[in-house]
């Protein structure tokens, strides 16, 4: 058997350039004594691809497929009909039963933070969604994208006060906090600004929910999302 000649050996340290790995990678290559083993088998005799798969080489491993999104939980909540012509204070001052609206935001929880100029009624069919994880408000897989792919509306001010009016509790306590992010009060800062309703000392409370530019909505967040039926005749 002949000794290898130095043009081999020049071969083989070009091979070992060409794969670009640091001085490190390689002393750890000679450390495990894989190279060793290597040395010691008659390479005839050797599977290559039966090789690559037991030392686990990249360009035989199984593609790894993208793990399904879990799919959110809703929960219907009926049909109710919204009224545009009345405003934000008027739906407010016209309730007196704090099973509907325990308190409210009063610097929140205003027409002139959340102006809406649509007249008449329209009859809905309402929802709660919770996606279970961080969920960015618009874009690539968001709520608004959501939404959209599903064909719903999100509720607004208006919209989400009529539903609570016709719901008093305990109905709705277990899509809470709710998120009525149909509409925002944008902030001198890009700060975005949303009505929700929270659960706290026992009472239904309306109030204001903040959302910074590059923030994401928490998991337990629900959404109130609509769908409009056809007008009765």
């Amino acid at each position: 058997m002949s000794k290898p000649t130095l043009p081999q050996a020049l071969s083989l340290l070009t091979r070992v350039n060409d794969k670009g790995l640091s001085s490190a990678r390689l002393e750890a290559h000679f450390d495990t004594g894989l190279i060793s083993d290597l040395l010691d088998v008659d390479p005839r005799k050797v599977n290559r691809a039966e090789f690559r798969k037991v030392i686990g080489h990249p360009e035989v491993l199984p593609i790894p497929t993208e793990k399904p999104k879990d799919k959110p939980t809703i929960v219907e909540l009926g049909e109710f009909e919204a009224n545009y012509d009345e405003t934000i204070a008027e739906k407010i001052a016209g309730n007196a039963d704090p099973k509907r609206i325990g308190w409210h935001n009063r610097e929140w929880a205003t027409d002139e933070k959340f102006p809406d100029s649509r007249k008449g009624k329209k009859r809905f069919k309402a929802g709660a969604v919770n996606f279970g994880r961080l969920m960015p408000d618009e874009g690539d897989d968001s709520v608004a994208q959501w939404c959209k792919d599903n064909k719903k509306i999100r509720a607004t001010p208006k919209e989400g006060i009529d539903i609570a009016l016709v719901n008093p509790r305990p109905k709705l306590d277990k899509v809470m906090p709710l998120a009525l992010a149909g509409q925002f009060f944008v902030g001198a800062r890009g700060d975005r600004g949303a009505l929700c309703f929270i659960l706290d000392g026992g009472e239904r409370g309306l109030v204001s929910v903040w959302l910074r530019p590059v923030e994401q909505w928490y998991d337990d967040w629900w959404f109130l999302v609509l769908e409009e039926l056809p007008s009765e005749a």
